[in-house]
């Protein structure tokens, strides 16, 4: 039998934060305007995601504060994948910590026993798919160097890495805990990390069945599991043939909670829904969150499509300008073009426009002032759909205007003569003019006189 291999917890914890400090802050898609279809989901919190394009096109309470439950176990198998590498060759022992932590709250089980050894492929398997509480444990007791406090510490970090605000871990498994908690934004971060970035979880999590292997315990064929999520199981009712994966999570205090990815005709999605309710108002047990994923993928598949929202070099509007040597205005025309998920039955013609020039680039007049490069940035053209904004694109010149410099100087020269100390000066020297004719023609007077009054002594 393989030894289980064992981890130490101080370098665990300083791989994680180092981690932490060199991984890039992912972002949530940008999503440019979302719809609302012509139905009401069950779910009291959604977020749909185009993989294709990286945009949210639906949601719903997305930021309200809801409670996991076995939807943790993506962040589990996440850091377990981050810290284990030959998941096939890497056994580890079902110690007794976790069977006490779970005993007496009828957690979901695969059926291990203290003292099973089992390998970490397995044990994922029955994480995602049976929802294997004690898998879990299991897992995260060993990668977190025998401490699942550590695990738990890793956890975390890797949510805030990624990018998540409204989520904190305290256990690995889901069970209820008031201090655990994420909303659907945080969810969706997660599951669309763990897509893009761990090409094993997504082949585990989207296999509809699987056979557990022989253990110290168990022999050959003891646990043939089933994933959770009916949607996969082509017996239920619930089957949904375009629909994949990915995890399920159900209590009383979250309600039902689901992720799955949809394909169809090269359309890829990933949703999450939260807090659809387990029962009806009979007290008999519903899965509406079956209906919500099915409905919300149809909706997706036949009403969205990538559009051309905005074109790049449209002309959109003109500005006057002054002292141009080739022309007295200048074209603004749209630096770049703009596409993003639309849906079909929404005319774009619906959309309302907005144009903002930067006035710190005006003259008072609203003018702008030659000369002006070609791409000049002047301002933004924005699209909004019901005081929703579509897209912003900046306002550049489509051509080029020279400075005209006879015009300019000629302007100058006339600015000075109508300013005024131009017309003080001119007054000042008209005053000394006048001033200086007056004691002129009375120094020529006195003159004058002085010669009538020599000539009569004469």
């Amino acid at each position: 039998m393989t030894l289980r291999k064992k981890r130490t917890a101080p370098l665990l914890i300083a791989a994680i934060m180092l981690m932490s400090m060199l991984c890039t802050l992912f972002s949530y898609p940008a999503s440019a305007v979302t719809f609302n279809p012509n139905f009401t989901i069950s779910s009291e919190a959604a977020v749909m995601i185009n993989l294709d394009k990286d945009a949210v096109v639906y949601t719903k309470n997305a930021d309200k504060k809801m409670y996991p439950a076995s939807l943790t176990k993506i962040m589990t198998a996440m850091v377990v994948l981050d810290n284990v590498s030959d998941l096939d060759n890497t056994y580890f022992e079902a110690p007794l910590a976790v069977f006490d932590e779970l005993y007496g709250q009828n957690a979901s089980a695969v059926g291990l026993e203290r003292g099973e050894v089992v390998s970490v492929t397995d044990l994922l398997y029955s994480l995602m798919l049976k929802s294997a509480c004690e898998s879990a444990g299991v897992l995260a007791y060993h990668v977190g160097g025998e401490s699942t406090a550590n695990f738990i510490d890793m956890m975390n970090a890797k949510a805030k890495a990624i990018g998540c605000t409204g989520t904190n871990f305290v256990n690995p498994h889901g069970l209820y805990d008031d201090k655990q908690y994420t909303n659907a934004n945080d969810m969706a971060l997660i599951a669309k990390y763990a897509v893009e970035n761990y090409p094993k979880l997504v082949e585990i999590a989207t296999t509809p069945e699987y056979e557990m292997h022989a253990t110290n315990v168990h022999g050959e064929g003891w646990a043939h599991i089933y994933h959770t999520n009916s949607m996969l199981n082509r017996s239920s009712s619930y089957y949904y043939q375009y629909a994949k994966g990915f995890k399920t999570g159900t209590l009383d205090e979250s309600g039902r909670n689901l992720v799955t990815l949809g394909s169809r005709d090269g359309n890829n999605y990933l949703l999450v829904t939260m807090g659809s309710p387990m029962y009806d108002e009979n007290g008999e047990s519903v899965y509406h969150h079956y209906d919500d994923h099915k409905m919300l993928y149809e909706w997706a598949f036949e009403n969205f499509e990538y559009k051309q929202i905005v074109q790049s070099n449209q002309e959109i509007t003109e500005l006057q300008v002054r002292f141009g040597e080739n022309s007295d205005f200048v074209r603004l025309v749209t630096s770049e073009s703009y596409s993003c998920m639309w849906l079909r039955t929404v005319d774009t013609s619906r959309l309302t426009e907005k144009i903002t020039i930067d006035e710190s680039l005006l003259n008072e007049d609203g003018t702008i002032t030659a000369p002006i490069a070609k791409g000049q940035v002047f301002g933004t053209y924005s699209l909004s759909m019901s005081g929703e904004e579509v897209c912003s694109i900046p306002l550049a010149a489509q051509d080029d205007v020279t400075l005209s410099q006879l015009a300019y100087s000629w302007d100058k020269a006339k600015q000075f003569i109508s300013s005024g100390w131009f017309v003080a000066a001119a007054a000042i020297a008209a005053g000394l003019i006048v001033i200086y004719i007056i004691i002129f023609a009375v120094s020529k007077k006195k003159k004058k006189h002085r010669r009538v009054k020599r000539k009569r002594k004469f």
